[in-house]
């Protein structure tokens, strides 16, 4: 009997405009497909290698993981053969996947899901599943072992009574909630966990609402930075034109402003794909004053020898490991963080400056100026109108009184 195995680039377009790549594993003639971790662009994989090429991010990682997963499947053929089973891709799905659907818990399933966003490169999420996990053998210890149906109505008002007594806020409750829904979900979709016993039915997320922290600039706001004094601040005058850089690109996320190269600039326009939802968007920089300072500021200031425009990676994507660069953005993000409240502070600005507050900047005053959600959404790049909509700040309340003044 003929068998092959092999990591593929499926013709499936998702979504989100990427490819799955599967295992694919052929047995006289007849094939199954297996997923992996990664839904790639075609751009980013070599076709003749069966994996990915020098272009994505971690791809030596990525392409071990690859070899990994396909070994395993070797040797279950290999098991096969040497143990006489019938060579059929039953067979060889009973041995690759032996997992009973019982037997998968609900902490096992949790940490299953949070091993694959960090497999896929999505550590923010992949470090809040670690948090909600760590609450909640916090809470129960004894929660390892308990199966989906255990995690009840009454669980989660004790769960939310528990994260409250260690000084836990509505809004980070609201996180832990969120979390262990999708992950109920997710287990519903795989036929781990019944309907019947879904407990978001009666525990009510919306309830916890967050304290509202005023996360966008008004227009008022912004002009001071855009008059700010950069005599008695050198140093600020890369942190701010950054600042100001991801506003004017439609809330430009600091990891992606951070791989931004010369080389991705065609005139004013340029394409990258968004790392946190792998969205392709396709921006074209405002021709105005403060644009053009920004860019030709940063052709001069040049600190580090590199192809990137901005002054964050002291060396290539590729030379970083995945921890590597994650810790040097953070280091980097957070010593702009503090810099841009100073900033703040010398400007009179209430509002807390990072990088989130430019991107809620841009997405508001869209808003104001009457772009629709769904052209806010394409422009930030997100994969769904309601996450969108968590950005949109709400009118205040004197805007909301003389907006319905006249009503009658």
């Amino acid at each position: 009997m003929k068998a092959s195995i092999k990591i593929i680039l499926k013709k499936t377009k998702l979504s989100n405009g990427t490819y799955p790549i599967n295992l694919r594993v052929t047995i006289s003639r007849k094939s199954k497909f297996y997923k992996t971790p990664y839904n790639v662009l075609p751009k980013f994989w070599n076709e003749k290698t069966s994996e990915f090429n020098s272009k994505y991010k971690n791809h030596l990682q990525s392409n071990r993981i690859l070899s990994s997963i396909k070994q395993d499947a070797s040797k279950i053929l290999d098991t096969m053969i040497e143990e006489r089973h019938e060579f059929t891709l039953d067979v060889f799905d009973s041995l690759f996947r032996p997992e009973k659907i019982e037997q998968l818990n609900f902490i096992s399933f949790f940490e299953k899901r949070k091993n694959q966003f960090y497999e896929s490169g999505q550590i923010s999420s992949h470090n809040s599943y670690n948090d909600t996990i760590s609450a909640l053998k916090r809470f129960n210890p004894s929660i390892t072992s308990y199966p989906f149906s255990k995690i009840d109505y009454t669980f989660l008002v004790a769960f939310e009574a528990n994260l409250r007594a260690y000084g836990c806020n509505d809004g980070g409750i609201g996180v832990y909630m969120r979390n262990i829904r999708a992950i109920y979900n997710s287990a519903i979709k795989a036929k781990i966990a019944s309907r019947e016993s879904y407990p978001f039915k009666d525990y009510i997320i919306s309830k916890l609402k967050s304290s509202k922290i005023k996360k966008a600039l008004t227009k008022q706001d912004l002009q001071l930075l855009l008059d700010y004094d950069f005599s008695s601040n050198k140093q600020g005058t890369k942190i701010l034109y950054t600042y100001l850089f991801s506003f004017y690109c439609r809330g430009m996320n600091f990891t992606d402003i951070a791989e931004l190269r010369w080389d991705d600039i065609d005139l004013s326009n340029f394409t990258y794909i968004r790392n946190k939802t792998q969205v392709q968007l396709n921006i074209k920089i405002p021709d105005n004053d403060i644009t053009r300072k920004i860019i030709n500021y940063f052709k001069t200031y040049r600190p580090f020898d590199t192809e990137y425009i901005f002054p964050i990676l002291k060396k290539d994507l590729e030379l970083y490991t995945e921890d590597e660069l994650k810790k040097r953005k953070t280091f980097v993000l957070n010593y702009y963080g503090k810099q841009l409240n100073k900033i703040a502070l010398e400007c009179g600005i209430k509002t807390k400056l990072n990088f989130y507050t430019a991107r809620h900047t841009f997405a508001t005053l869209s808003l104001k100026k009457g772009l629709s959600t769904v052209m806010i959404k394409q422009a930030l790049g997100h994969k769904s109108i309601q996450t969108t909509e968590t950005y949109l700040e709400d009118f205040r309340r004197e805007e909301l009184d003389l907006a319905f003044e006249d009503i009658m």
